[in-house]
């Protein structure tokens, strides 16, 4: 026997003997043993496939991309292992690498599923016409039952293309989710894309429920979770701890910087968990400096951030982020802190058991809607919005905006995304700019397809598209500044303006706002009521077009509301940050009492400190 071949059958028992211990579970012992034999031949596909599923078992998400990296380079034609890897990339936040992967993948194994990974990894990068595309693409493959219509409706809807198509994937869309719902299975559109397109707060629990029994399985047995009674822990003071990836020059920064700011330290212990991407700016270090600890968990995994909250006896953690962009809910799916709150960031409810209570008001969460959501209820006497009454004070700089105060005579404004727009109200703003000579409609530019479009329906309605202005995005300060130039804001009606709204009136600019029937529609009604201009919320959307034809061609009367809303900022409930940040206080200590006695959740109503 040669050495060559004695070699050769070295290496071959010793493959046989990690698949074995494959087999039994022991994955330890398996990579280790496959890493004996890719020291000596690198390039053994086998071992390389192995060493990845191996490195899969146990956490070690970089070291299988590499192994399954190195097993296709050698075998490329295996979908079943680029499959595997693509998952491993966007798992592991690195889906544009994906990409040639899938490509490669589309050539061996065509057809939507692929199709569909594509698009959802060109949507994430904002790449909307490639994402449209593959979308497309996929349902013309497929027409019937397949969840490119919950990828493609988002996108349309944020490049504003109204049209016949819309209509059929909204429809396509809730057969998709009630036949998933009625299978127990998760609801194949996320929660957020859900409020956006539906305003019926049933039809809302059930999908975002869905998602929380999905994520709550995926973590179950990861964490060893203390008994709750016995967490009452003995340190004075209530630990308070914040998660959120939002902590930073973002719409949640801007409107929580107060609350950190404002915290009684005597009785609360401030942390925050912070995943924010590593972008310095004023609004992270006040926060930063504000608690008592802040802790960047952007590198950890989500079960080593659940250990360290636990570690650190947090009392009650508070989700800022809900089912929005880049969220971390698995961390609170392992229920780390004896009390689990969330609040602010996402309005609706995440349908699940592993948060204790919501923070609401009485206008977006009326009590007989408390049936459809998963956590209980706690109502703030106001809005439920915190604000920073410290922020940019808005002057009203017209020389900024020279052209389009010289070119116009009225400038109605909004300044919400592009997806809340939908083609009914777009059509009312345009019947405003009929009626109203020599007036604008100040829009935010987010993405040129939306502009195009708005631009070309305007123009079909009869409406120059010179009458459209587009705003670039702006730092906050301009931003507020060109608000305060406005004559009129206009609220988007299925999704409204949230911290849009509060800006608005924050700049003392008027916005005439329709109460919806779930939380993401009634939003501006609670804003506009604690601001103290209930008057500027209507019912009905012929009611909210006469008001806003009303105040535009009545500028007398528009004066004396833009005048109430400028005198009320100083001390209205929306800007009060010190009263909001004590009923929040209060909401916290009721909740830690509760808990305290043995008692279960139950409603809290906060009162006025009025």
């Amino acid at each position: 026997m040669t050495k060559e071949s004695a070699d050769d059958e070295a290496l071959i028992a010793t493959l046989q003997e990690a698949s074995h211990h494959a087999k039994t579970g022991d994955w330890q012992s398996c990579l280790a043993l496959c890493r004996d034999i890719l020291d000596q031949v690198p390039e053994i596909i086998s071992a390389n496939y192995l060493a990845g599923i191996a490195s899969i078992r146990l956490g070690k998400q970089d070291d299988a991309i590499a192994f399954l990296r190195a097993s296709i380079e050698q075998y490329e034609s295996d979908d079943n292992k680029l499959s595997m890897l693509c998952d491993l990339l966007v798992g592991s936040d690195r889906a544009d690498e994906a990409l040639p992967y899938l490509e490669r993948l589309l050539a061996l194994a065509p057809g939507p599923d692929v199709l569909n990974r594509l698009g959802a990894i060109h949507a994430d990068a904002g790449r909307i016409g490639e994402a449209i595309i593959r979308f497309r693409q996929s349902l013309e493959a497929q027409p019937e039952d397949n969840i490119a219509s919950a990828g493609l409706y988002p996108l349309l809807r944020v490049t504003c293309e109204w049209s016949d198509e819309l209509d059929q994937l909204s429809q396509n869309i809730d057969q998709l989710n009630e036949a998933a719902l009625q299978r127990s299975d998760t609801a194949p559109e996320p929660p957020f894309d859900n409020v956006h397109r539906v305003d019926v707060p049933q039809v809302n629990y059930r999908v975002a429920r869905s998602w929380s029994t999905q994520l709550q399985e995926s973590v179950a047995g990861a964490l060893a979770t203390k008994d709750v009674h016995s967490a009452v822990t003995a340190h004075r003071k209530i630990r308070i701890g914040y998660l959120s990836g939002d902590l930073h020059d973002h719409a949640i920064g801007h409107l929580m910087r107060g609350v950190f700011r404002t915290h009684d330290r005597e009785t609360f212990e401030i942390r925050a968990y912070s995943h924010a991407p590593d972008r310095p700016s004023s609004y992270r270090e006040d926060i930063r400096r504000a608690c008592d600890a802040f802790i960047d968990i952007r590198e950890i995994s989500n079960t080593a951030a659940a250990n360290l909250i636990q570690a650190d006896e947090i009392d009650i953690l508070v989700d800022l982020m809900g089912y929005t962009r880049n969220n971390r809910l698995g961390i609170c799916a392992m229920r780390p802190a004896p009390v689990q709150v969330t609040y602010l960031g996402f309005p609706g409810t995440t349908g699940s058991d592993f948060f204790d209570y919501t923070i609401v008001d009485e206008l977006v969460a009326p009590p007989e809607t408390s049936k459809y959501f998963g956590e209980t209820l706690v109502y703030l006497p106001h809005a439920y919005q915190s604000n920073d009454n410290t922020q940019e004070n808005p002057q009203n700089h017209k020389n900024l905006y020279i052209d389009i105060l010289n070119n116009f005579e009225f400038i109605f404004c909004s300044f919400n995304n592009p997806i809340k727009i939908d083609q009914r109200f777009f059509e009312i703003w345009l019947k405003l700019l009929k009626s109203v000579p020599n007036s604008c409609l100040w829009l935010l530019q987010n993405n040129p397809r939306a502009v195009e479009n708005l631009t070309r329906f305007a123009a079909q309605s009869g409406v120059s598209p010179k009458r459209l202005v587009f705003a670039e995005m702006l730092p906050r300060a301009e931003h507020l500044a060109r608000m305060a130039c406005a004559d009129l804001g206009l609220d988007t009606h299925f999704y409204n303006g949230h911290t849009t709204t509060s800006d608005a009136l924050w700049a003392g600019l008027p916005v005439v706002a329709m109460q919806g029937r779930h939380f993401a529609s009634r939003v501006s009604a609670s804003l506009l009521t604690a601001a103290g201009v209930p008057e500027l919320v209507t019912q009905s959307p012929d009611q909210y077009a006469e008001l806003a034809l009303h105040l535009a061609t009545h500028p007398d009367e528009l004066s004396g509301i833009r005048s109430k809303i400028k005198r009320n900022r100083g001390n209205c409930a929306l800007f009060d940050t010190v009263s909001i940040t004590r009923d929040l206080e209060s909401a916290y200590a009721e909740m830690w009492l509760r808990l305290s006695r043995g008692e279960a959740a139950s409603t809290i109503k906060v009162a006025s400190l009025d």
